[in-house]
């Protein structure tokens, strides 16, 4: 028998039975996203282009600006001292 998909990647499943309804800041919250690139380059790709103002390809363009940033802030960690 085939095991169900929230046993075998139990990380990337959440019980919510108990709320009616989530929003992202319950996704950051219940996978522990803390990092504000990280939060800002996901609501950017899970509402691309449905938020109004930007198409798609312009929030994918600035989730990526974002990204960038954060790997260029690490680097920047990972040289501190030299």
């Amino acid at each position: 028998m085939t095991q169900p998909l929230h046993e075998l990647y139990p990380h990337y499943h959440k019980d919510v039975s108990h709320l009616d309804s989530i929003d992202i800041y319950r996704i950051f919250d219940l996978w522990e996203v803390t990092d504000p690139c990280a939060q800002h380059a996901i609501k950017k790709l899970i509402a691309a282009g449905k938020r109004g103002a930007k198409d798609d390809t312009q929030d994918f363009k600035e989730a990526r600006d974002t990204l960038n940033r954060k790997l260029q802030m690490l680097e920047e960690d990972r040289n501190k001292g030299v």
